[in-house]
C-alpha cells in the first residue's frame, strides 16, 4: 500500500546528510558530504520522515486530506539546525563589559573583579521564574525562526545548587512550551560563587546535587568550565563520576583560553562532547579521535572575546568529529542563530561550507546524543526540516546576515 503522508516537500535540492556506513559522527572525507539530491522530495507523517527520493516518485504517495505540500522550486531543503551549546537561561545584559573588553581588558581579569559571569548571576537571581521563562521562550522563538529545531540549554547563572535547580526547572517550563526539541544541561561548575570561602564544601554540594537533577529528570547532561583560574580537572573528577552514576552524560567547557589538559580529560571520562577546545593539545585531539567524541567549536565566542579561533583543519586532520554551536550567552557570544555560526566557522575556523553544514546538523546531533533522532533527512528521523531561500547551500557561509531561512518544520509542524 502506498505510504500516506501529511507533509510533502518536492522539487528540492535535498541535503539528506544521510548516515553512511554507520551511525557515528562524520569524520575524514565524509565530514563535508551533505548527501545532496537534486530534484529531490521528502515525505513525513506524524512528525517522522517516511520516505524520500528523486524525481516524481512522490506521485505514488497517498496524501492525507490535510497534508501540507511544499513546492521548493529548486531551493535547498536540509535538516533543521542543531545547536549543541547555549546559555539561553539568563536575565540582563553585559554591554558595559563588552565595551571594556573591546578596549583591551582580559576576560579572566574581568571575572576576578566580579564581572563576567557574576554580573549575569546577579541579574538572573533577581529575575522571577516567570520572567526567565518568558526570556527563554523569546530566545527559542528567535532561533527557531532562523532554522534551529534542536537546541541545548544550560543552567549556570545560579552557581549555588538551589539556584541551579531553579534554573533547570525554569528551562523545563520553557521547553514544554516550545515547538523545538530542548536538551537541558546542568552547568554545575561555571564559576565560584563570590560569597563562598570553602571551595571544597562548594564542590561537594554541587556534586551531591547531581542526584537531585537526575531524580527529577531536570537535565540530560552535566557540564563544567575547566580552565586556568576557574576549575581544574581533578576538581571536576567527582562531578564526572556522579554524572555517570546517575545516568547523565558529561560535557565540558575544555581548553578555551589555555591548554589545561581538559580535552584529554574529557576523552578519559567518556564525555559526550568537548566544547570550545580552541587551545586543545595534539594529545587531546588524538584522544577525542580515538573515542569518537565530537569537538564542539564555538566561533562566536572567539569572535566576540577576541582570542584565536580553533583551527578546524587540525581537528579534521586528526580524525576528530567536528560540530559547531552558537554558544549564545550575554557576555562572550551574543550570537543569535546557527546561520551566523556557520558563516563564522568557515571564515574563522577554516571549515568549508559543506563541512560547516555537517557540523551544524548531523555531527551536532551526535554531540547531543541525538545522532539517531535528528540531523539528517532519512526515513525514521524526526521531520526537522529547513527550506532555504537559495538554490545553493554554500550561501549560508557566503551571505553573512542574509535572511536565508524561508520555512522551518519541527517534527513535521510548520513553525516559521
Amino acid at each position: 500500500m502506498p505510504t500516506e503522508a501529511d507533509l510533502l516537500i518536492r522539487r528540492a535540492r535535498l541535503l539528506t546528510l544521510a548516515p553512511l556506513k554507520d551511525e557515528r559522527p562524520r569524520t575524514g572525507a565524509s565530514a563535508g558530504d551533505v548527501g545532496a539530491i537534486d530534484d529531490g522530495w521528502l515525505a513525513a507523517r506524524d512528525g517522522v520522515i517516511t520516505a524520500g527520493g528523486r524525481g516524481d516518485a512522490w506521485e505514488r504517495l497517498e496524501l492525507a486530506d490535510s497534508a501540507v505540500v511544499v513546492d521548493a522550486g529548486g531551493a535547498v531543503v536540509m535538516p533543521g539546525f542543531v545547536d549543541p551549546h547555549t546559555h539561553l537561561c539568563y536575565a540582563g545584559h553585559r554591554w558595559d563589559e563588552f565595551v571594556t573588553r573591546k578596549s583591551g581588558a582580559d576576560y579572566l581579569a574581568v571575572l576576578e573583579q566580579g564581572g563576567g559571569i557574576h554580573a549575569t548571576v546577579r541579574a538572573t537571581r533577581g529575575a522571577t521564574d516567570d520572567d526567565l521563562v518568558a526570556l527563554i521562550e523569546r530566545r527559542l522563538e528567535q532561533v527557531a525562526a532562523l532554522g534551529t529545531t534542536t537546541i541545548e540549554v544550560k543552567s549556570g547563572y545560579g552557581l549555588e545548587p538551589e539556584e541551579e535547580l531553579r534554573q533547570l526547572r525554569v528551562i523545563a517550563r520553557a521547553a514544554a512550551l516550545s515547538p523545538i526539541d530542548v536538551a537541558p544541561t546542568y552547568l554545575a561548575l561555571h564559576a565560584m560563587p563570590t560569597q563562598r570561602e570553602d571551595r571544597k564544601e562548594f564542590l561537594h554540594q554541587v556534586t551531591k546535587t547531581v542526584a537531585t537533577v537526575a531524580e527529577e529528570g531536570l537535565a540530560e547532561a552535566v557540564d563544567a568550565f575547566v580552565e586556568r583560574g576557574v576549575f581544574e580537572t581533578e576538581e571536576v573528577r567527582p562531578l564526572a563520576k556522579a554524572a555517570k552514576d546517575a545516568g547523565l552524560a558529561l560535557t565540558l567547557h575544555a581548553d578555551q583560553l589555555n591548554d589545561v589538559g581538559a580535552t584529554e580529560f574529557a576523552a578519559r571520562m567518556k564525555a559526550r562532547s568537548a566544547d570550545h577546545v580552541a587551545n586543545a593539545s595534539s594529545e587531546g585531539l588524538r584522544a577525542l579521535a580515538r573515542a569518537a567524541i565530537p569537538a564542539v567549536l564555538l566561533p562566536g565566542s572567539a569572535f566576540f572575546v577576541g582570542y584565536a579561533a580553533p583551527d578546524a583543519r587540525r581537528f579534521l586532520a586528526a580524525g576528530v568529529p567536528v560540530a559547531i554551536a552558537s554558544d549564545h550567552n550575554p557576555g562572550t557570544s551574543p550570537l543569535v542563530g546557527m546561520p551566523a555560526a556557520i558563516a563564522l566557522a568557515v571564515t574563522l575556523c577554516g571549515l568549508s561550507p559543506h563541512e560547516a553544514i555537517v557540523a551544524a546538523t548531523v555531527n551536532a546531533a551526535h554531540a547531543l546524543g541525538r545522532g539517531e533522532r535528528t540531523g539528517s533527512l532519512v526515513k525514521g528521523r524526526r521531520a526537522d526540516i529547513v527550506v532555504l531561500a537559495t538554490d545553493d547551500e554554500r550561501e549560508l557561509a557566503y551571505s553573512l546576515g542574509a535572511r536565508l531561512v524561508s520555512r522551518v518544520f519541527a517534527a513535521g509542524r510548520a513553525i516559521a
